[in-house]
């Protein structure tokens, strides 16, 4: 059996406060990544907004998942795509996610998961 899929986390700094504080900007900031990449969702996009600020949330996708966390208070978010698709999934849904969120730098890792049983 072989088990293959990309993993990609995303540190993003110097974001805009106000939209990583807003829910409903990254919900449909994250549905965008999701139906433009081609994923399909196994449930609805699950959020939290805290109270005084930050969201946390994840799109349980058929072949994995799509997860973010956000700090406005530090204009910092982290981001996390994983699929057993085709890379390019989930490097198209990467792209929408860093172009909605405006980060002034980031730093991005990109790994192929995998194992092989004989």
């Amino acid at each position: 059996m072989k088990e293959k899929g990309t993993h990609v986390c995303i540190d993003l700094a110097g974001c805009n406060e106000v939209l990583l504080n807003d829910v409903s900007y990254i919900k449909k900031l994250i549905e965008k990544a999701v139906e433009d990449s081609g994923f399909t969702l196994v449930e609805k996009i699950k959020l939290h907004k805290f109270d005084p600020q930050g969201v946390t949330g994840y799109a349980l996708l058929s072949c994995s998942h799509i997860s973010i966390h956000t700090w406005p208070e530090y204009n910092y978010a982290s981001l996390d795509i994983f699929a057993c698709d085709k890379k390019e999934k989930v490097m198209n849904a990467t792209n929408i996610l860093l172009e909605g969120l405006k980060p002034k730098k980031f730093t991005k890792n990109v790994t192929t998961r995998g194992f092989i049983v004989k």
